[in-house]
């Protein structure tokens, strides 16, 4: 089922984890995060409770399921949204308590990341390195969007069948991304 790989992230491998060759370590170049419109801590949020019955018909979820969290980034959980129109697709949540985006700004890992906004707040996305911004037939991105200090929303989008360009998974992840920042900012 693919519900179980979704929900981890877009795909088997967390986008954080190194792969052999890589360069992403302590010594890396610090960099400066721009700054947030205000701090939103995702400390022990559930990402199932991000979206609201309302965001989720406006983003045409069909079914949501917890998943998995990840270690690494302190994610006690995930949530994955299955999409079926106009074509099939996962959307997933995940909320990093113990990881900011100042991560992505330096890594030379196997994800290739550019820096943008979501709703105000600082962000990047990612791609596979080696794919292009605008590739016809996507693989897997993110919108990895500053909450607070250390801490980052991440936004995935999964096609089912190469169904998707990594354009509009990249617009995909922001709007989900956008969704989830106002619910989280309402809350706060």
């Amino acid at each position: 089922m693919l519900v179980g790989v979704a929900a981890a992230g877009c795909t088997t491998q967390d986008p954080g984890t190194a792969s052999p060759g890589s360069t992403s370590t302590a010594g890396s170049p610090s960099v400066s995060v721009p700054a947030r419109p205000k701090n939103l801590n995702v400390a022990n949020v559930d990402p199932c409770t991000v979206l609201s019955a309302d965001q989720m018909a406006q983003l045409k979820v069909k079914s949501s399921a917890p998943g998995p969290g990840w270690d690494q980034t302190g994610a006690t959980s995930s949530c994955s949204f299955q999409v079926t129109d106009p074509v099939a697709y996962t959307m997933s949540l995940r909320l990093d308590p113990k990881r900011g985006i100042d991560y992505w700004l330096t890594y030379t890992g196997t994800w290739t990341a550019r820096q943008t906004t979501v709703s105000s707040f600082p962000a990047v996305q990612t791609i596979v390195k080696g794919d292009n911004w605008d590739t016809a037939v996507g693989h897997r991105c993110e919108t990895i969007v500053s909450t607070a200090d250390g801490q980052e929303l991440v936004a995935a989008v999964l096609p089912h069948s190469g169904n998707l360009s990594n354009t509009q998974m990249l617009d995909l992840s922001k709007q989900l991304a956008s969704l989830a920042l106002a619910t989280l900012q309402a809350k706060s």
